[in-house]
């Protein structure tokens, strides 16, 4: 392999891994937070009073929607009403239609709630790719740029195959 070429594959690679890093970096924070919610956050059953499908026009003209959910609980005796929308928004209509109806209205769901605002809630709560779905996401799209690091890596490292010499027996 020429030196250029090992040389431009090996900076590929540390760009990789730059980016690898740098990936890791942004899917701690939302995953400390998300364990901190589920250590630290008391649970409390709660009724579903409304769940909706929003539609939410952009900029561009595309229609994006979402699912709006709003729920009663108590905490300490005291009464909450607090809506949680879903975690990203989609084109597909159907899609948060579906997720809409996992939790119709009149039904019970557990939420967390922060102790120091109750008025903040969290629907899901678990050690579960859906409740983790950010840091998931990141962490998933910064192991591809770590491959692709090993991989560039790894091809910079490959020798030439060498011809055989010498009679054939």
């Amino acid at each position: 392999m020429k030196p250029a070429l090992r040389t431009t594959l090996r900076v590929i690679a540390v760009a990789c891994f730059v980016f690898f890093v740098i990936g890791l970096l942004f899917a701690v924070p939302p995953f400390i937070q998300q364990v901190k919610v589920l250590r630290h956050w008391p649970a409390a059953e709660a009724l579903v009073v409304r769940s909706e499908v929003v539609p939410l026009p952009t900029d561009s003209g595309q229609m994006l929607y979402d699912t709006l959910l709003v729920l009663s609980y108590q905490v300490n005796g005291r009464a909450y009403v607090s809506s949680v929308n879903s975690l990203h928004q989609s084109t597909s209509y159907e899609r948060k239609k579906k997720q809409a109806e996992r939790f119709p209205a009149g039904s019970r769901t557990e939420v967390r709630y922060n102790p120091s605002d109750p008025g903040d809630i969290r629907i899901q709560a678990g050690y579960n790719v859906h409740f983790f779905a950010i840091p998931v996401f990141i962490s998933g799209v910064a192991a591809i740029f770590g491959v692709l690091a090993l991989l560039f890596f790894a091809a910079s490292r490959r020798r030439p195959a060498r011809a055989l010499t010498g009679n054939p027996a």
